[in-house]
C-alpha cells in the first residue's frame, strides 16, 4: 500500500437508507487473547477475530483504517488490565479514510485521525469523547466538529500534501506534543542550551529538532554508542550522551558546563533526577511522559495486578516527578508543569502550518518506524519492546 493518502471526493451525507452492499459489515480486529507471563508481550498473546460492525447512526461514520499508531505503553496497559484479555485496544491514534457517513462533519473521501482499536475499520462518533480523556473544550468541538480533540478531518491540502505516517507522526500526537511543549516551556532563544531525553523517540526527535531550527545548543540522550551517533548524524543536534554510561554524570557537566536552561522529559525514572540537578534555577522541565516504565525489562507479576482502572491518576508521578525532584523544582524555581497535549488542540491548524513550513524548508525530517501489514500487528508489538527503533511505531495496512 502507498503510505499517500488520495484527496478527499466530493459525496452527499448518506441518508438513512440501509447500507450499500459494497460497504463491509464485519472487520478483522486483534485482541489480547491471554494474560501475558511474567510481564513478557510475545504474539502468541494476540488472536484475530472478525466483528460485526453496527448499522450507522446519526453523527456516525464508518472508516477504512490506513495506518494505527501504537502507544508505547501497551504492554504495561496489558499488564496493568488497563486492556483485558478478549479486548482490542481502543486508544490507538489512527489516519483512516471515511467510506460511509451519516454526518455532515465527515463526507466520503475525507481523510481523518481518530482513534480504533487494532482493527481495519471502525465506526466513529461525532458525539463521542476520547477513549482515555474527557470531552472535548468548546473551541476544540467548534474547530473539529466533534467531542474529541483526537476526531477530526484534516484539511484536504495536508492529506494531499504529506502521507499518512507523516499525518499521524509530525502532525499527530508526537509532534503536537513537540511543538506545543516547547512553546510552552519557550520561547526558545539561540542562548538556550538544551537537554532532551529520549532523542530517538517519537517526541523526543522533534523536540531535538525545533531546538536546533531555534538556534540553541541542543544535547540529546539516547541508548549506547550507535544509537547516540544516529542521533547527531540524523538530527542535526551538537551533542548526544550515553544514559547508560557509567561516567554520565561528568559527560553531563562536560556538556553543560554552565548548567541547562530547558529539559525536554519524557523518560522519568532517576534519570529525571540526575539532569534536574544540573538545571539552572529558574530553568525548565518539559515533561510529557515516562517510558522508562513502559521499556522496562523487569517482570509485571500476574499474581498481584495493579488495576489502573480503578486507582487515582497521578499524572506527576506517572511522568517520573519523584519527591525528591519535587524539592529541586522547588528549590530552583524550576517552571514545570506535567503537559496534557489535548487541552492546546485548538490550535492544531496553527501548529500544522508551522511543522509543515520547518519540514518543508529542510528543519524537521520525520523519523518513520513503520511495519506494513495488518497481519503482521502482533510481531511489531512485541518487537517494540525488545528491539527499539527510532520513532514511533505505526503499523500500515
Amino acid at each position: 500500500m502507498s503510505g499517500s493518502a488520495r484527496n478527499p471526493g466530493v459525496a452527499d451525507v448518506l441518508k438513512d437508507s440501509p447500507r450499500a452492499s459494497s460497504t463491509p459489515k464485519t472487520t478483522r480486529q486483534w485482541i489480547y487473547a491471554k494474560p501475558l507471563e511474567n510481564g513478557e508481550l510475545r504474539p502468541q498473546h494476540f488472536d484475530l477475530r472478525d466483528v460485526t460492525l453496527p448499522e450507522l447512526k446519526a453523527g456516525e461514520a464508518l472508516v477504512r483504517v490506513k495506518l494505527i499508531n501504537i502507544h508505547s505503553n501497551t504492554r504495561m496497559r496489558m499488564a496493568t488490565q488497563a486492556i483485558r484479555p478478549s479486548e482490542t485496544d481502543a486508544a490507538n491514534y489512527a489516519c483512516a479514510e471515511v467510506i460511509e457517513s451519516r454526518t455532515p462533519t465527515f463526507q466520503k473521501g475525507d481523510i481523518v485521525a481518530c482513534q480504533t482499536g487494532w482493527q481495519e475499520h471502525q465506526v466513529i462518533s461525532t458525539g463521542a469523547a476520547a477513549v482515555g480523556f474527557g470531552v472535548a473544550s468548546e473551541l476544540i468541538k467548534a474547530l473539529n466538529g466533534t467531542n474529541s480533540p483526537w476526531t477530526y478531518k484534516f484539511r484536504p491540502a495536508m492529506a494531499k500534501l504529506w502521507p499518512a505516517e507523516v499525518l499521524m507522526d509530525v502532525f499527530g500526537s508526537s509532534g503536537m506534543t513537540a511543538y506545543f511543549g516547547a512553546r510552552e516551556c519557550g520561547p526558545l532563544v539561540p542562548s538556550d542550551r538544551v537537554a532532551v531525553a529520549a532523542a530517538t523517540g517519537s517526541v523526543g526527535s522533534i523536540v531535538a529538532q525545533l531546538a536546533k531550527a531555534a538556534g540553541c545548543y541542543v544535547v540529546g540522550f539516547a541508548g549506547g554508542h550507535e544509537r547516540c551517533d544516529w542521533v547527531v548524524k540524523n538530527l542535526g543536534i551538537d551533542r548526544c550522551i550515553d544514559y547508560r554510561a557509567a561516567d554520565f554524570r561528568n559527560q553531563l557537566k562536560d556538556a553543560f558546563p554552565n548548567g541547562i536552561d530547558v529539559y525536554s522529559d519524557g523518560v522519568g525514572g532517576s534519570l529525571t533526577e540526575i539532569v534536574v540537578e544540573q538545571i539552572k534555577p529558574d530553568g525548565r522541565l518539559f515533561s510529557y511522559g515516562g517510558v522508562i516504565a513502559f521499556y522496562a525489562n523487569e517482570s509485571m507479576p500476574e499474581s498481584q495486578p495493579f488495576n489502573i482502572r480503578n486507582q487515582p491518576f497521578d499524572i506527576r508521578k506517572s511522568f517520573g516527578i519523584s519527591d525528591n525532584v519535587e524539592i529541586l523544582l522547588k528549590q530552583k524555581n524550576i517552571k514545570t508543569e506535567p503537559f496534557r497535549l489535548h487541552v492546546f488542540y485548538h490550535e492544531r491548524l496553527k501548529a500544522e502550518d508551522d511543522l509543515s513550513q520547518f519540514m518543508l524548508a529542510g528543519k524537521l525530517k520525520p523519523i518513520h518506524n513503520v511495519v506494513d501489514g495488518f497481519e503482521n500487528l502482533p510481531q511489531a508489538i512485541a518487537d517494540l519492546y525488545q528491539n527499539r527503533r527510532p520513532g514511533k511505531l505505526q503499523i500500515r495496512l
